[in-house]
């Protein structure tokens, strides 16, 4: 018996193989001279002579996005030829990496208009930089799962990719007015936009886990939604309507968990005023073991 007959292999698989590992690695390696060119400055002073761990965080929770995004390039049938699977590993890669960047756009702009992350990222901020790396890690799961659910390698899945990063942003500062929201109102209206400013590491991690959380939940609407190139509109918006009750079913499954994990303990006033990123962090799991749960059941 044959051992193509065993195992999925043929002649050119371990050439496809090492040529998408290579362009991984390149494209990993590019990250660092891309993160210097746009904050603006020398990645090498950020991490070693000014000991900016915030920068080196951020930098890290970068690293690990852009890891995740190509794991949906470099996964799934690999292409006909040689060329064709650097083609498209290049060129989803960089897609990959460029609306991770739109996503950071998004957040300063939309999600979060009155606080500069990125400003307060080079002052050494530990929550500005906590909130970038889960707007970072949610993009990275939702533009993977995007890149999974689709079964095109034409201009089509490229398509497809584009219009659910559109939709994914749309989710996320969904779930960032959502903060916003129950911040003002446990605090006469006060900003969670100022808390995280003011460097409150507790809330900056609780809003990271549900973001997170909610990426994972996301990725479960392909469960629900079958890829189809010939309605490919029509198959993204249905795919954008599943991921919004998915996030409302995670929300209001994390908050009765809540209850129940962090019973006769007062959350607001531990994380909120007296900052313990022990609760926050705790907070921050609830939301991604539901993610994770429902990515698992559903997907």
């Amino acid at each position: 018996m044959e051992i193509n007959t065993l195992i999925n292999w043929y002649p050119d698989l371990l050439a496809i193989l090492a040529v998408d590992l290579v362009l991984a690695v390149i494209l990993l390696t590019a990250f660092r001279k891309l993160a210097g060119l746009i904050s603006n400055v020398s990645t090498t002073e950020e991490l070693a002579a000014k000991d900016n761990f915030a920068f080196g965080l951020v930098f890290a929770g970068g690293l690990i996005s852009l890891s995740i995004v190509l794991t949906g390039v470099v996964s799934g049938d690999a292409g006909s030829s040689l060329f064709k699977e650097i083609l498209l590993v290049v060129t989803y890669g960089v897609l990959g990496i460029i609306l991770m960047m739109l996503s950071r756009k998004v957040l300063d702009n939309f999600a979060m208009p009155d606080i500069n992350i990125h400003d307060q990222i080079m002052k050494g901020n530990m929550a500005a930089a906590i909130v970038d790396v889960g707007n970072l890690l949610a993009t990275a799961i939702i533009v993977k799962a995007v890149m999974s659910w689709i079964d095109d390698t034409s201009l089509f899945g490229l398509i497809a990719v584009v219009i659910g990063f559109i939709v994914s942003q749309i989710v996320l500062i969904l779930v960032t007015q959502y903060r916003n929201k129950v911040y003002a109102s446990r605090h006469n209206g006060q900003s969670l936009q100022v808390a995280l400013e003011n460097g409150n590491k507790a809330i900056a991690l609780r809003y990271c886990g549900h973001k997170i959380g909610v990426a994972l939940a996301v990725t479960a609407a392909s469960g629900f939604v079958p890829y189809n190139d010939e309605r490919l509109l029509m198959a993204c918006l249905a795919w954008g309507g599943i991921s919004i009750i998915l996030t409302i079913a995670l929300s209001l499954i994390a908050i009765a968990a809540r209850h129940i994990i962090l019973a006769k303990i007062d959350v607001v006033n531990e994380v909120d005023i007296q900052q313990n990123m022990g609760i926050g962090f705790i907070e921050a799991t609830i939301y991604v073991s539901i993610g994770l749960l429902l990515a698992g059941l559903i997907a």
